[in-house]
């Protein structure tokens, strides 16, 4: 892995590390600091344009998803695995970031923070940002200041859990996750930005442990654009994991020579007076050549034979000469309820100039509305709970309705047309409910189908005393030292439980009061002791948050108080 070739993309940031890392040995000046604004600015739209462009490789990973499953399905999971790692990293080192900016700016709340600054005409204004990362560097007022930023990154107590060891702790998380959705041959491809071995200090002329070299007195500024580098590190592993897995899928394309036609309807089953829509394409085709597909309705097969015999202006046969990316849309409005097939041909040049004819066939069942499933919390399931639903299905009763799940999970039948649903583990976004009456001689009647998004339960909220932004007293902390985890505005009444965290207390000054590591939901009373004796400005901070709860959910962010 360390062998990979480097891209010309992470020479330059490599380049502008080393040289504003040297510049900081120098002890500059904040003027001199603002000129490195511009190298941080540039990383921030280098990650937005990262973002974007990962997206659209999922996006095409999904469409290929939905044209073929079988083929596509193992990579495709594995695709959304490497954003939900990344994710996960990016959005624990944009936490990061908040915390030293919030600490060493000292801002009175966590989020909607106003800043003042001047209009194009000079007029004084006020701009609101969400989170303290998003704040443009240059208008840090501490910018230049080291002492909070460093004790919360390394501080120099022994014992005292450190975020440069959280740092180091997920990085190899990551890596080791990342580099597992790869065959062991490509493995060695990927170059890994995210790595914490010692570093020479050119300066000192000696070899130092990672995050001393790293952050030993960084300033805030510094410590900004470091960590925002390795947000870049994280998206670009990503891009180049992603690529790979797609590649993967171009491997296992079918030859030319093996092309056969195909037909991917949206449903075989369509409600009375919708639209029928199907793709019809060939497995490999050519982008400057455009398939022509005729299309015989309520037919079982059709040759060629039979197109040429008819000609061009039968009224029996459907005729479609245009194509999206080699796929033809096929599309017609339903009427009377009943069960409808139609067989076809595709006709394309193949590559010795002639034309081939792959036939192909298909139906669809168009039936009255009939069919109900409900989700009895909302219109969505959600992993890891037991989800209540109501299916109906008119003309039957519920012993004689049928019910399955396309894309996984277990559904129990609680009786009286109530069931308990399970959706599976993984990365499904979406299932569908399909609906069928078994009629006296044993024959099924399909009813209809509903489709639900699958969503993972939301974050826990983490709160002290009731409060998890803005001020706080000492007292109030004191009466009800326990940390809570609790869903707000969520359908399911779930119970959390924290089981440990980091606790930190700083005064106004900058001071490290209270650094801990708990392995319980309560406030040690040595902790408790000295927030109560805190000078009022100080600032609470819980972090590396560990809870439980029955959707297994393990990690949880945590928040920033004001001591008053």
């Amino acid at each position: 892995m360390s062998g990979a070739k480097e891209t010309p993309r992470q020479k330059m940031i490599g380049m502008m590390y080393l040289f504003y890392t040297a510049l900081l040995a120098l002890n500059i000046s904040s003027d001199i600091l603002n000129a490195f604004i511009l190298v941080n600015n540039s990383m921030v739209q280098t990650n937005k344009n990262f973002g974007s462009k990962n997206e659209l490789i999922l996006n095409a990973f999904e469409k290929q998803y939905m044209m073929n499953q079988k083929k596509v399905k193992p990579y495709y999971d594995k695709a959304i695995l490497a954003k939900k790692y990344s994710d996960e990293l990016v959005e624990y080192l944009n936490w990061l970031n908040d915390t030293l900016i919030y600490a060493t700016e000292g801002y009175e709340k966590f989020s909607d923070i106003e800043i003042p600054y001047k209009d194009i005409n000079g007029n004084d204004s006020i701009v609101t940002y969400a989170r303290p990362h998003e704040i443009p560097v240059i208008k840090l007022k501490n910018k230049d200041k080291y002492n909070v930023p460093q004790q919360i990154l390394i501080p120099e107590i022994p014992g005292v859990t450190k975020q440069a060891d959280v740092m180091k702790e997920r990085f190899a998380e990551y890596n080791e996750n990342i580099l597992s959705l790869l065959s062991k041959k490509d493995r060695k491809d990927i170059k890994l930005g995210l790595q914490t071995k010692k570093a020479w200090n050119a300066q000192e002329k000696k070899w130092e442990e990672w995050d001393h070299n790293t952050f030993h007195h960084g300033v805030l500024v510094a410590d900004v654009v470091i960590i925002n580098k390795y947000i870049s590190e994280v998206l670009n592993t990503e891009a180049e994991v992603l690529n790979k897995l797609y590649s993967y899928i171009d491997a296992q394309t079918i030859k030319f020579d093996a092309v056969r036609a195909a037909v991917i309807p949206k449903s075989n089953v369509v409600i009375q007076g919708s639209e029928y829509s199907a793709d019809i394409f060939v497995a490999a085709y050519s982008k400057t050549e455009v398939p022509t597909v005729v299309i015989k309705p309520g037919a079982d097969t059709l040759t060629w034979e039979e197109v040429e015999k008819a000609g061009k202006n039968n009224p029996d046969f459907v005729y479609i000469d245009s194509a999206d990316e080699g796929i033809v849309k096929y599309n017609l409005k339903t009427s009377a309820a009943n069960e409808y097939k139609y067989a076809g041909l595709i006709n394309i040049k193949g590559p010795d100039g002639k034309y081939q004819h792959h036939s192909f066939n298909s139906s669809y069942q168009v039936i009255k509305p009939t069919a109900t499933v409900s989700a009895d919390k909302m219109n969505v399931v959600y992993r890891g709970l037991d989800n209540p639903m109501s299916v109906s299905a008119p003309g039957f009763t519920n012993e004689h309705t049928k019910v399955t799940v396309s894309g996984g999970g277990r559904l129990s039948a609680k009786g009286g047309g109530k069931f308990i649903y399970n959706p599976p583990k993984g990365n499904v976004r979406r299932v569908k409910f399909n609906v069928s009456g078994v009629k006296d001689d044993g024959t099924t009647v399909a009813m209809g189908s509903q489709e639900f998004r699958v969503l993972g339960v939301p974050s826990a909220i983490i709160k002290v005393a009731g409060r998890n932004d803005g001020k706080i007293s000492g007292a109030a902390i004191a009466s009800q030292p326990v940390l809570t985890a609790t869903m707000e505005k969520f359908a399911f009444d779930l119970k959390y439980r924290v089981s440990s965290y980091d606790i930190m207390v700083f005064s106004n000054r900058g001071n490290a009061l209270v650094n801990e590591s708990v392995k319980s939901n309560r406030i040690p009373n040595s902790a408790l002791r000295k927030i109560k004796k805190a000078p009022r400005g100080s600032i609470l901070t819980i972090s590396n948050v560990k809870i439980k709860g029955p959707d297994g959910t393990k990690r949880a962010l945590g928040f920033t108080l004001k001591i008053q």
